[in-house]
């Protein structure tokens, strides 16, 4: 990501315009799962495609723990299918 003083504005190259996409992905992520727990969080963040480490880095947790949560979660998941 760019420093908090860079400018980013889409057209000034095609790295920075990169950087504006993804920070309006990152942004759009955390309206999807404000309000919601943790571990729903993690779900949906996971779901729509975001690694562990960036999980973490949006929601302000460790990169085990959401790897921990996501195990946890499939685990459940295949418990209540059997």
């Amino acid at each position: 990501m760019a420093a908090n003083n860079e400018k980013l504005s889409p057209d000034s190259s095609p790295e920075n315009a990169t950087l504006v996409s993804q920070r309006i992905a990152n942004l759009l992520a955390l309206l999807l799962v404000t309000g919601k727990p943790q571990p729903e969080q993690i779900s949906l963040l996971s779901a729509a495609g975001y690694t562990s480490g960036e999980i973490a880095r949006l929601i302000g947790t460790t990169r085990n723990t959401v790897s921990v949560t996501l195990s946890q979660r499939r685990k459940g998941k295949r418990k209540k299918k059997k």
